[in-house]
């Protein structure tokens, strides 16, 4: 008689699930990446309007006209006008950025990515 060796590693099944798990998490890596630089950028020209001399004497839409510019400057190119909001109380300037990204990772499956930040300005 003889007897049987024991199998030893994985089957075709487990390399095919194993392979799967890679293929998605890459997709999802290749999708959320541009969405997360973008996001730094918008983060970035919120935060330089700290070093921006006199920044709280300017008119709102002046405001927004800056943060507009800047943001095409740096490839962000679909900011919604309503994303962008921008209150005064007192001597303090806040600006708000809102806004979502949806991408399509494949068929009728979409990634929704929310975004909120802001900062506060203070009149010298």
């Amino acid at each position: 008689m003889k007897t049987l060796k024991r199998q030893r590693g994985m089957t075709g099944l487990g390399w095919l699930t194993v392979l799967a798990l890679i293929l998605f998490f890459s997709l999802m890596g290749i999708k959320l990446a541009p969405i997360y630089m973008e996001h730094y950028s918008v983060k970035s020209v919120l935060m330089s309007l700290k070093d921006e001399p006199l920044i709280t004497s300017r008119s709102t839409q002046e405001i927004r006209k800056m943060i507009k510019r800047r943001l095409k400057v740096n490839g962000v190119y679909q900011m919604d006008n309503d994303a962008i909001k921008i209150t005064r109380t007192g001597g303090v300037t806040t600006v708000d950025i809102t806004y979502e990204v949806q991408k399509n990772v494949v068929g009728n499956v979409d990634l929704l990515v929310f975004f909120s930040d802001n900062v506060s300005l203070v009149a010298n």
